[in-house]
This record gives C-alpha cells, structure tokens and sequence, in this order.
C-alpha cells in the first residue's frame, strides 16, 4: 500500500514542488541537511552507550516475519505472524548481540570480511546451479539483503569464536561423566495399554442433525479458497549465456589467476610430542626424546611406533600432521625445523609452547598443475556463465524499472522484448504449480502493491528467467455445498468425540489400576492388550515418542513397585502407561568410545551453559536502557 500511495502521490504538483525543495537543500547544504528534516533516528534501546534504533528493531522484526513465512511455506497469515513475533523478544535479541560484540571487541577479536565470504560460499559449495541471482532471492526470502547478511554472518563468527573459547575451557569431572552416564543413559522397563483414536472413532455414530447443525454454526470453515488469475512474462536466463563469446586471452588471464593462486609443494610430516609440566621438566622431556631419534635414526626403530607409544598428541595417527605449508604450524619454531630436513629426516628435540617435540619430513608433496588445454573448455564455461550473470543482472534491473514506470500494464515489456504474456489461472495462496513453484515469485505476486494497488510486481529472479507478474482477476471466495463437505464434518466430528472417548477410557483405566485392579483384569475390561518395551532406551524406535517421554519423566518406582500415568498422544490417541523398573547406566562398564561421546557432548553442554551465564553476566553488569512497550506489542 506504501508503494501504491507514493505512485499516486508522486503525480501530484505538490509533490513535485517538495522533490525540489529537497534536492534544493541538499545541494546547497549537503546531506547532512537530511537532520534538519529527520531530527536523528528514535531510539530503541542503548547497552553501554552503544544505540539500537528503532529502524533497526523494525528491520529485524521484518526479517523474522521474513523467514517465519519462509519456514511455512509462505502459508501464514499476519494475524498469526503477529502472535508468533514478539518485538520485546527481537529487541532482547539485539541488545544480547550488542552485548556479545562489545565483549568481542574488549578481547580484541575480530573475524576479516574475507573469511566472512569464504564462510558464505562454503555454505552453499556443493549446490547445483547456485548463481547471484539465486542468492538475492533465497536472501530476500529471509529479509536480507547481501550486504546485511554478511553483517550477520559476521557477528555469528564472532558469537562462535566466543562460544568455542567456552568450549575450549569447559572443564567436567569424573563425577559429572558418571552423574550424566547414569541419567542419560539408563533404560526403563514399561508396559502400556494404547487407546487408539481411531478405533474409538470407528464406534462413533454422527447423526445428520449434528453435521447439519456444525455446518450452520461453523460456515466460515467451509468456504473455497481465494483464487487469482495472473498474467506474467518471463525474459529466459539461457539466451544470454548462449550469446557470450569468451576471448582466448580472457581464457588465459584467467588461467594465469588460477596458477598464481596454486599453493607450494607441501611436507608431509609427522611429530612426537611430550609435554612439560610439574611431573615433567624441559631437560627431562629433551632426554627422553634424544633417546627416541637416536633409537630411529640409529637403530632404525618406527617414528610412527615410537609416536603411537610416547606421543601425548596425534598418537593413534603415528603423530602424522599431514601435509604442511608455510605459515601452517602454530608454532613458528617447529616450521624452522621442518624446512631445515631433508625428506626422511628427524630433528633434534624442539621446543616450543606446547612442549618438546621431533619432528619428521615424511616426503614432498607435489601438486598437481593442469595444463592450459586441460582447463580451457571448464574456464571457458565459468567466464560464460559470469558474463551471463552480469549481462543477465543489468537486463533484470531494466525489467524491474521497465515494470515500475508501466505499472499498469505488461504490454511494455512484451513489445520491448518481444516476450509472450502467459496465464496462471485458479492459483491460490498455497499454489506450488509453474511460476509459483518459486517461493520469491509467490511473495512478490501476493504483495499489496500487485492484489490491492493493481500494479506489475517487481521483477524477480528465478533459476532461469526474470518474471513479472499481475493480477487479472480476483475470485472471493464462496461457500462450499454442506454435500461436499458432509463426510468431512462427519468425521471431524467422530474424532473430537473420540478424543474424549479416549481420555475418559485411559483416565478411568487409571483409576481402576489405582484401586487395585490387576494388569490382566484392565486387559480384560478394556479388551485391548498390554504391550510391553522391557529395558527401553529413550530412542527405542517401537515406542511412541510421546509414550517413551512421559515414561522417563515418570518417577523411578521402589524396587518390587510401579508407578503409572496417562500419555497424550499426538493424534488423540491416549495411552495408560505402566513403569515398574529403572537400570542406571553404569559408567564403569562403558566402551572408551562411548565414554568420549559422552565427555564430548557434556562439555559441549557445559559451554553452552556458560555462554548463557556469561551473557547474564554482560547484562546483569551493563548500562541498559529500553523502550516500553504496550501491552499489544
């Protein structure tokens, strides 16, 4: 709607005479005039000192109505969207991440724009077809551009640099391994007795009163869907790479680039390193290690033996640290004294900050250079589809402008690019079928500006082509025939029946357990079966999930007892759920391999804990001041 006023008003002698007082101050006075009409962004919050504008709350609630939509499939409506984002919470989320870069920035740690994009493009290596235009469009289907999106990704590497110090520092006790071991690995012994929804609703006997009556209260459920018929044009992507001619010199520049950009012949190498600490000095490290080269370069004894035995790092490997280059190693003297060898060479004991080590040349290793003709017909396609792009991204941004300035009507573009106009006709909001099988499409087509202004869309980007869209027509929707619908209500309403039946039968089996009714006598009474999960681990597959919760939130019963409670499940079902016995897992018994996942996956927990304590630290400590909100948001 913003857009379709600014249209409207645009024209307006009014206007005009506004636009040119405007660009009249501005270039008398600069762009600093701006202030003189703004007065200075309003405030949302400030932590520290630092400010948080209420553009910038704004812009952030847009991008995670952005990506809500994006998560469901964009079938969602605002009024919902407006209950799901709670702008205390957005708020609260930028002032955490303000608080998290002034405590990266008092540690003087900083991640490059270069490796930001390098983390970028990794993100999306292995992707097929994955060109710019694809991005801007998976991008806008979060609320992003580019540019903000490599800010974000730059404070997330930031947040992780931290995060991976915690983790570094997590430290967990034996106790805590044996604490964790036994809860979050021990099984339970259960028996349940399933009411099934559906066999409950099998039984249940609707009249035609009742659907007739439902129909009558609850007509606003049983309309069609809106429908829209749009017209659109598509400018083809593949004609702009089919008219590129790279030029043999482009090939070889390029070539050129890549060769300059190949690494040097790398060193294999492998280490053996043994620690100082109180139990161990420099001089007894160095002893130990003189003894292990002259058994090696003497004796001929393994270095990978002799590392798999005393080396307190990369041991299982043989010490191997693979293929190095200069600048690889963290400690600067161990590469003096990698590069100082000749292949199959051991140094003389090497101290650094880690400890003493020996240090192997294993071999050179060479890489592999491809000749010119070899990569000519690969570098001639990357140059074509870049070319291609950009060509591509200039006709788009023509298109757009194009579908702006005849707002009205697709017939510009046709005739200027000889395009056909195409129909889609019966499209509704959750239409996945041609054009709308593109999620930036759909959003650009049920934009305000298109279904209420009347106006051409925005020229989108889709995997092979730019398209225009605008509505044709519009179809209200209507009431569907109660013979159309009769069996739905029909069984709608034996379900919800069926789901008290349900209730009712699992609590009331309950109660009977409770005064004494054995297993067998409940089987009986309710003819349906006990099934039984003896030592069930919280992932058995056969089990429910919703029933393996509720058993291991069940109190562990005293030994020869049982305990038993009522589990809802996700389709109405219910369940009567019997626990009679609780096995700890016992650490002791645990394979070295498991005790290291567990170790692994506590501290991993225990970071993130501290993460959480750091960040009530930052906050509990800052200058923190923020906007009231209403009760409504």
């Amino acid at each position: 709607m913003v857009l379709q006023k600014m249209r409207a008003g645009a024209q307006g002698i009014f206007a005009k005479v506004l636009v040119g007082a405007i660009v009249f101050v501005l270039a008398v006075t600069g762009f600093g005039a701006i202030q003189l009409f703004s007065g200075g962004e309003p405030i949302a919050a400030t932590v520290n000192g630092d400010d948080i504008t209420q553009r910038e709350l704004e812009v952030e609630t847009e991008r995670e109505r952005a990506a809500q939509r994006n998560r469901f499939g964009g079938e969602i409506s605002d009024e919902l969207l407006d209950r799901l984002i709670d702008r205390r919470a957005v708020l609260e989320s930028l002032i955490v991440n303000t608080l998290v870069q002034q405590f990266a920035r008092d540690l003087d740690l900083s991640v490059s724009e270069r490796a930001v994009q390098r983390h970028i493009r990794s993100s999306f290596a292995g992707v097929d077809g994955f060109d710019d235009a694809m991005y801007r469009n998976w991008l806008a289907g979060f609320g992003h551009t580019p540019s903000s999106y490599q800010a974000d990704q730059a404070a997330r590497l930031l947040q992780n640099q931290i995060r991976t110090s915690l983790s570094e520092t997590a430290f967990v006790t034996q106790r805590e391994l044996r604490r964790y071991a036994r809860i979050l690995d021990q099984r339970r012994d259960i028996a349940y007795l399933l009411f099934d929804i559906g066999t409950f609703a099998a039984e249940v006997e609707v009249t035609e009163e009742e659907v007739e009556e439902h129909y009558g209260n609850f007509l606003d459920d049983y309309m069609t869907a809106e429908k829209f018929d749009f017209d659109y044009v598509r400018l083809l992507r593949a004609p702009f790479e089919a008219e590129v001619v790279i030029e043999e010199t482009a090939i070889e520049l390029a070539y050129h680039d890549e060769i300059a950009a190949v690494p040097e012949p790398g060193r294999r190498a492998a280490h053996i390193l043994l620690e100082v600490n109180d139990e161990r000095s420099v001089e007894d490290a160095v002893a130990v290690l003189s003894e292990v080269r002259s058994s090696i370069v003497d004796e001929g004894a393994s270095f990978e033996e002799r590392a798999r035995a005393i080396s307190e790092d990369l041991a299982d490997d043989g010490g191997d640290l693979g293929v190095v280059r200069k600048g690889n190693l963290a400690a600067p003297e161990l590469e003096t004294a990698l590069w100082a060898l000749a292949p199959g060479e051991v140094s003389r004991p090497v101290q650094t900050e880690f400890g003493v080590h020996l240090i192997k040349f294993v071999e050179m290793v060479d890489v592999a250079v491809p000749s010119l003709a070899e990569r000519t017909a690969d570098i001639e396609a990357e140059l074509r589809s870049q070319e291609a792009d950009r060509l591509f991204n200039e006709m788009l941004r023509e298109v757009d402008e194009l579908a702006f300035e005849e707002g009205d009507t697709l017939d510009g573009l046709k005739e200027r690019y000889g395009l056909e106009i195409e129909t889609l006709e019966g499209a509704t909001r959750s239409s996945r079928a041609g054009i709308f099988a593109d999620q930036a499409v759909r959003g650009a087509a049920f934009e305000d500006d298109v279904l209420v202004g009347g106006y051409n869309s925005a020229a989108v980007a889709t995997a092979d082509a730019a398209v225009v869209v605008r509505l044709r027509q519009r179809h209200p929707p209507i009431e569907r025939p109660i013979d159309e619908v009769r069996e739905e209500i029909r069984e709608q309403l034996a379900v919800e029946r069926a789901r008290r039946l349900t209730e009712d039968a699992a609590f009331d089996a309950l109660g009977q357990l409770a005064d004494g009714a054995t297993p067998t006598e409940l089987a009986d009474s309710t003819g349906i079966a006990w099934q039984r999960a003896d030592d069930m681990e919280r992932t058995e597959p056969s089990v429910p999930a919703e029933i393996r919760a509720t058993a291991f939130e069940m109190v562990a019963p005293p030994k020869g007892e049982r305990v038993s409670d009522v589990s809802a499940l996700g389709d109405g079902s219910r369940a009567l759920v019997v626990l009679s016995n609780v096995v700890l897992r016992d650490y002791g018994a645990m394979s070295e391999a498991d005790r290291s996942a567990l170790a692994r996956w506590v501290e991993q927990l225990v970071a993130g804990q501290n993460l959480e304590a750091l960040i009530r630290t930052l906050r509990a400590d800052a200058s923190i001041s923020a906007i009231e909100f209403t009760p409504s948001g």
